[in-house]
């Protein structure tokens, strides 16, 4: 069973088995998930999540990325992490997969450990193990299911239940039932694009919630399907008929695993403008472009890109994020797409809002068949024209942060600085910037947080 094999893959795995570059990126994405939480928290949703989770919660099991970096039980940490690291649309993405596998794997992970005084090394582990299940799955269903499934609140639940059941120390028979309680358990509609609402960090905290879940069952007895992934009546098949499930099980080996795939974002929106958000970057930079000159921008796209984010009439917060036409226009008036980007007051901006109803969102053929060759490339090429008959044309096929063009330590300690400082303040800041890189040395992975 593809199920099983998957499952024995991730039961062998150990700090040891992970190349010294995969261990590096995890560590890297630890921080990137910390800084985006921790901005996440102080922001609406953050707030709502908070009110809940954190109600009445008396246990110190676990810490949560806020401000007061408060105790909480381990599922109310990590969920409550969980739902904040959703909410700036910052948080780290596995290309091929269409996956957000951070935010639900990495909370989990760190208040299981924290909850089990686990290593910096065991942590790391089961960081490799929970992307790695994601990712696969992911891979297994999209594009077919993407129209209508939020692939990271599909596999949510297993990216936490395979963390947790490693530093749970789960026997081999019983991390596949772990997995079998999470399966039965995705979910997940894009439909709340349609309204701008807040399911989208639903998604990351019920995920990690049943993930965890899972894993505290299994380790009680309680049994579940044992192919719950590739079998007659399993996930991929209710997901989509177009489904791969010889990608559970490709080439399995951690010298090409998925810590080894992902990638950053630098941007506050939806990775599938990234491309195109880079390019007019570049282009304001090189030709110090007025967005007044500009008569018509057309953005040549793969087909996925143009489902998801030709929205050239956004209303709601999350509207404007995954709105091609609004990125695009408001990298070139601003020069920037952080959180200030998107408030109302920059979302309203007469000049944005004339140079969106001047870019177009196209299917390009090439980059059509570029992206179903390979699904890590989610290229954009735009052509701007400008008043006096000039066409500007780029092309970007890894913007910066794709781990074909991947941040750097410096540059991820400056975003995690820019997002984390107001909330966390920059002595906390500083002193994680420091632990980050050497946690594989923490006896403890509670010592990360040490007297903070």
């Amino acid at each position: 069973m593809l199920t099983e094999q998957l499952s024995d893959f991730l039961y062998e795995v150990r700090y040891d088995s992970l190349p010294s570059k995969a261990v590096d990126n995890a560590k890297l994405y630890l921080e990137d998930l910390l800084g985006v939480a921790a901005a996440g928290s102080v922001q609406p949703q953050g707030g709502i999540w908070r009110s809940y989770f954190a109600a009445g919660d008396g246990q110190q099991e676990a810490t949560a990325w806020n401000s007061g970096l408060e105790r909480l039980s381990c599922e109310h940490a990590a969920a409550l992490n969980a739902a904040c690291a959703h909410v700036m649309d910052m948080d780290d993405v596995h290309n091929a997969s269409i996956t957000h596998l951070g935010a639900v794997t990495i909370p989990a992970a760190l208040a299981v450990g924290q909850k089990l005084h686990r290593s910096g090394r065991e942590v790391l582990a089961a960081i490799a193990a929970g992307y790695e299940i994601g990712a696969r799955v992911g891979e297994a269903i999209n594009p077919g299911s993407y129209h209508y499934w939020h692939t990271t609140g599909v596999v949510g639940a297993l990216c936490s239940a395979v963390a947790a059941g490693k530093l749970m120390g789960l026997d081999r028979e019983k991390l596949l039932h772990a997995i079998g309680s999470a399966g039965t358990q995705a979910a997940g509609l894009w439909q709340f694009l349609e309204d701008g609402a807040m399911s989208k960090t639903l998604h990351t905290a019920n995920g990690t919630l049943c993930g965890l879940r899972s894993a505290r069952l299994a380790a009680l007895g309680v049994t579940a399907a044992e192919d719950i992934l590739a079998g007659d009546r399993g996930l991929l098949g209710a997901m989509t008929p177009d489904n791969h499930p010889e990608a559970l099980t490709r080439a399995l080996s951690w010298e090409n695993c998925a810590l080894l795939t992902n990638s950053l974002k630098p941007y506050a929106c939806c990775r599938h403008t990234h491309a195109a958000d880079y390019c007019a970057q570049l282009l304001r930079g090189e030709h110090r472009l007025e967005p007044e000159h500009i008569t018509r921008i057309v953005d040549h796209t793969y087909q996925v890109a143009v489902n998801t984010v030709d929205n050239p009439e956004p209303s709601t917060p999350y509207g404007y994020k995954f709105s091609g036409q609004y990125c695009t226009a408001a990298m070139l008036v601003y020069g920037h797409l952080g959180e200030s980007a998107f408030t109302p007051e920059a979302t309203s901006d007469p000049r944005v809002r004339r140079l969106m109803d001047k870019i177009t969102l196209v299917c390009d053929p090439e980059l059509e068949a570029s992206y179903q060759a390979d699904r890590n490339r989610w290229a954009h090429r735009l052509e701007v024209t400008l008043e006096d008959g000039r066409v500007l044309t780029r092309q970007v096929e890894y913007p910066y942060g794709d781990f074909n063009n991947p941040f750097t330590w410096a540059y991820e300690h400056e975003k995690f600085h820019t997002l984390a400082d107001g909330v966390l303040g920059p002595d906390r800041v500083a002193a994680l910037v420091e632990r980050l890189p050497h946690l594989e040395e923490l006896d403890d992975i509670n010592r990360l947080f040490e007297g903070l």
